[in-house]
């Protein structure tokens, strides 16, 4: 009897430590071809045949769909270029060059994956089509809660977010990765707590 207990304790343990490392695995593990530009974080085999165990895991898991490689390529950021985690109470500008891509798109999620949502009105998400660029294909965009000129992302609310920059028909999907992608830094602007 003492044997069986004991076998079902060493199984309990086994089946629960196991568990426990596959959740944080496909909570914290980004893959192993994840393109890390700055604060960016992209993994460009997400939606292909290729793709790691835990990649596909997490795409089940979300029920997401991916970009297949040569489709685009999606990057993350939940971090300003400082290191500071992004929160919906403070402004964020995003500067610098864009990398070549047909479209791109840039919105805020919550870590649940869904949009921050915002007032009747305000944009939610932008659309490079519409954004006002420099020759150089730069661009600035505020990410606040308050009405910013020119590119405005609206956030509303407090606490963290995601923000997802995703390029429609780039080079950047199917780059070997020699040559340095150019990808625009997040600048904290200020917060509301800071008056």
């Amino acid at each position: 009897m003492r044997f069986v207990l004991l076998a079902i304790l060493a199984l309990g343990i086994a089946l629960g430590l196991g568990g426990w490392s596959a959740f944080s695995a496909l909570q914290r593990f980004e893959g192993t071809q994840t393109l890390v530009v700055g604060a960016w974080h992209a993994d460009r085999t997400a939606g292909s045949p290729s793709a790691d165990p835990y990649s596909k895991a997490r795409q089940a898991r979300s029920g997401d769909l991916t970009l297949g490689l040569g489709e685009g390529v999606a990057f993350q950021a939940r971090v300003d270029t400082a290191g500071r985690e992004l929160r919906r109470e403070c402004s964020y500008r995003l500067e610098g060059i864009y990398p070549p891509a047909r479209v791109a798109t840039l919105a805020a999620y919550d870590f649940d994956g869904r949009l921050v949502p915002v007032a009747d009105g305000q944009p939610d998400r932008l659309v490079s089509t519409n954004w006002m660029r420099r020759d150089d294909n730069s661009a600035l965009v505020s990410v606040s809660a308050q009405a910013q000129p020119g590119n405005w992302l609206a956030l509303s609310g407090d606490g963290g977010f995601i923000l997802a920059l995703t390029f429609y028909d780039t080079p950047v999907s199917t780059d070997s990765g020699a040559a340095p992608i150019p990808m625009p830094y997040i600048v904290r602007t200020g917060c509301l707590a800071d008056g």
